[in-house]
């Protein structure tokens, strides 16, 4: 956790702060701020002190969020210049606070060679949990092929989930560039569990949010790209498959697993599993399934996952934060069953669990209808593809 994120959630009163913790900003520039710099955007009633480095203007907010966030910002500019940032956020009470805190004080990234070294590695730990999960069996030495055709087989599933790892982050930067903001390079997580080789990538913000449409629009472009070329790819692979075209072989309760997954395998192979045969199992379904799996597994609304910052986006910090302990308790429970549940609870605790940094505004509701209907369609998503089909799909027999 930043040294800014501890100071927002433990702010002091100034009056309680000890003289031996210098204030950053001195008692006659803060009564500066309070009387010049908020104006009439915001009438202050009290302040408080983030700890040695900022300071907490409560009161009643006037008028548009936005719109005053851009007058008071353009106010503190004016009168000290770039050193200091306005962010206009909600206390626990669900009032209104402006806060004024050093431009160093934010969260700073990684230093660019370290930042560049971490990811190097990330990526060659997803590297070989990709191969393993595709048949080579690097993580299994006593059953290890590195003969010629056996790194040819891997190799289709790896490049073909590569590239839907990839569609997934290009849609973050393609959103982030229309909105002009910066992120930082990604990592991405290897996973060991079945045919699934990586829980897709650690997305972090270089440069501070301005507000939750922003966030919105940024989270939702990731796995919205993603899902669309997963599920493009799982369609073209279950074609094959129900044509038979496929070097492998899956049984039919495999598709009891997906809800989604299990519908569509009703329409195209749906002969085969009434009769309890085996699908073809082609590299493009098996790629295009693992792809819906991550993209699903990112939209589950906790931590900063990408349906965490789709909630906050939506909702606001508060109500984000309800829908994040009921879904860490769901996924909690269903951990008790499943492996995968329990894996990504360990992973959004130790890895995920955020606080997610703050917007400079964070009042104001995303006004975008298609960024709000997107981000709500991608939070089904993960009951689509995570809920197991009900019913049986191979019938029962009997005499």
């Amino acid at each position: 956790m930043s040294p800014f994120k501890r100071r927002l959630s433990c702010p002091r009163a100034a009056d309680e702060k000890s003289d031996s913790e210098p204030s950053e900003l001195p008692r006659e520039v803060i009564q500066r701020l309070r009387n010049v710099i908020f104006g009439f955007d915001f009438f202050v009633s009290k302040v408080e002190n983030y700890q040695a480095n900022g300071v907490i203007f409560k009161g009643n907010l006037r008028g548009d969020p936005s719109v005053a966030y851009d007058r008071i910002a353009a106010r503190l500019k004016g009168e000290m210049g770039k050193e200091y940032v306005l962010y206009l956020l909600e206390d626990q009470e669900e009032q209104p606070v402006a806060v004024i805190l050093p431009k160093d004080a934010a969260e700073q990234p990684l230093p660019a060679t370290q930042e560049a070294l971490l990811s190097a590695a990330f990526g060659l730990a997803t590297l070989v949990t990709l191969l393993n999960a595709n048949g080579l069996l690097l993580l299994q030495p006593d059953q290890l092929d590195l003969s010629p055709g056996s790194i040819l087989s891997a190799l289709p599933g790896t490049v073909l989930f590569f590239l839907l790892l990839a569609a997934h982050e290009a849609g973050h930067r393609v959103a982030a560039r229309q909105k002009g903001v910066e992120l930082g390079t990604p990592l991405f997580v290897p996973a060991g569990l079945g045919f699934l080789g990586s829980f897709g990538a650690i997305t972090s913000f270089r440069s501070t949010v301005p507000d939750r449409e922003t966030l919105l629009h940024v989270a939702a472009y990731g796995p919205a790209f993603g899902a669309a070329a997963s599920f493009g790819m799982l369609l073209v692979g279950l074609g094959l498959s129900a044509a038979g075209i496929g070097d492998g072989e899956m049984q039919p309760a495999a598709f009891q697993d997906s809800l989604l997954v299990g519908v569509l395998g009703q329409l195209f192979v749906g002969s085969k599993l009434a009769a309890g045969a085996t699908v073809s199992l082609n590299p493009l379904l098996a790629a295009g399934w693992a792809g819906l799996l991550a993209n699903a597994l990112n939209c589950i609304p906790v931590g900063v996952l990408d349906g965490g910052r789709i909630a906050h986006g939506l909702w606001g910090r508060r109500n984000a934060g309800r829908v994040n302990i009921i879904s860490l308790f769901l996924l909690g429970v269903t951990g008790i069953f499943d492996t995968l549940a329990l894996f990504w609870v360990l992973f959004v605790i130790f890895l995920q669990r955020g606080p997610i940094s703050p917007q400079r505004e964070e009042l104001s509701q995303p006004e975008s209808q298609p960024d709000r209907v997107l981000g709500i369609c991608l939070l089904g998503l993960s009951l689509l593809v995570l809920l197991p089909y009900p019913g049986a799909i191979v019938p029962e027999t009997g005499f």
